[in-house]
């Protein structure tokens, strides 16, 4: 069975944001919880962004040069359209549950609980990575389905 490009291409960035949300969030979230403030992050971002950008060149250079044509087709589009439908939902859902999670919070203490404003940055780039892992396993998903 032939894979095309679009696929590959899409095992490569989920693969890029796999580890990258291994090496980022659980020290983020242990960081945050112990106190520590967001400028202390800063390294692990740029680290972390700098991981995804190398394994984004090296694997698509490596399947560029293995696959002839690259070219998108009827069927991609699709399944990109459907992926990225699929996308929007699980950030809708992402924000409002940080919405929530800040009036849960409120209301259960009282007094106005507005989390951290790095707490919300981290819910949102956990939200932002949901919504883009569910847009690639969607498409590699399509793939799978109509092979």
């Amino acid at each position: 069975m032939d894979v095309s490009f679009q696929e590959k291409s899409a095992w490569g960035s989920l693969l890029a944001i796999a580890i990258a949300s291994w090496l980022f969030f659980p020290t983020a979230v242990a960081h945050i919880a112990a106190g520590g403030q967001f400028i202390d992050l800063a390294y692990r971002i740029v680290f972390v962004i700098g991981v995804i950008i190398v394994i984004e060149i090296v694997y698509h250079a490596v399947i560029a040069g293995r696959s002839g044509d690259s070219a998108t087709d009827e069927r991609d589009a699709q399944f990109t359209l459907k992926a990225d439908r699929i996308a929007g939902y699980v950030l809708a859902f992402g924000v409002v549950w940080i919405v929530g999670l800040i009036m849960i919070r409120s209301s259960l203490t009282g007094a106005p609980a507005v989390p951290s404003t790095i707490m919300v940055s981290i819910y949102l780039l956990l939200a932002l990575t949901a919504s883009e892992a569910s847009k690639l396993l969607s498409q590699i998903w399509f793939y799978r389905a109509e092979s």
